[in-house]
């Protein structure tokens, strides 16, 4: 049974490759050990791990500057041992000084740096949670009211009586207060027609004009003088 050959092209953990750079980079930069042997050179890097580990780094970031934090500081402690061990010569202790100080001042600038980002990484976090918590109080609140706006209420509708034909009778309301026509029929309009047929229509009557010079007729006048005389 033939095997397949593995592809080369395996997963990258980035993380782990990342911190595994910063290790070694870390081991290069620290001072040798007061003695060169195997077991000085490993304490020294675990303490310096120990010591990265307590930054409490959490990304690749972080982690690269509380390894420069603590380069730094073990440089620092470095050129003390030899300002101790030369202080007889003034003057290389003086560029020590300078040295020991400036190593400090780049410790404690990674130092601050990583605290800065640490509290903006926490401020994130907060936030996030934040923008979480008032989704959730907003999905609570939404739930306790209606999606939908409420619908008016259908007025009531006409129900159907005996004979079939719908009643226009709406609730509440008696025959005597609404009352409708009978139904037209055929003897009906037969007989609607006729009247309008019969009835004149003014429009067409010409009016009649008294001649001039004629008498004009007071009947009114005439009358109520005849009832006086009598």
């Amino acid at each position: 049974m033939e095997t397949q050959p593995q592809s080369s092209n395996l997963p990258i953990d980035l993380p782990a490759q990342a911190y595994r750079h910063l290790i070694h980079t870390l081991i290069a930069l620290l001072p040798p050990p007061i003695t060169d042997t195997p077991e000085a050179t490993l304490a020294r890097n675990h303490a310096a791990i120990a010591r990265i580990a307590d930054l409490a780094p959490v990304n690749a970031a972080e982690a690269e500057l509380a390894a420069q934090c603590i380069a730094a500081r073990a440089q620092a402690e470095d050129v003390l041992r030899l300002i101790r061990l030369h202080a007889a010569d003034i003057g290389l202790v003086i560029k020590l000084n300078a040295q020991y100080a400036a190593m400090v001042r780049a410790s404690l600038a990674a130092h601050n740096r990583l605290l800065r980002d640490q509290q903006q990484r926490r401020k994130r976090g907060e936030a996030d949670n934040d923008e979480w918590t008032r989704h959730i109080a907003a999905e609570a609140m939404l739930s306790a009211i209606p999606l939908e706006p409420t619908v008016p209420l259908a007025p009531p509708v006409a129900t159907p009586s005996k004979t079939g034909i719908k009643s226009h009778i709406l609730k509440n309301e008696t025959p005597k207060r609404r009352s409708w026509p009978p139904p037209a029929t055929t003897a009906s309009v037969s007989a609607l027609l006729a009247a309008a047929l019969r009835t004149p229509d003014l429009r067409s009557v010409e009016p009649s004009w008294p001649e001039v010079g004629a008498p004009r007729s007071n009947n009114g006048i005439e009358r109520a003088a005849q009832q006086r005389s009598a």
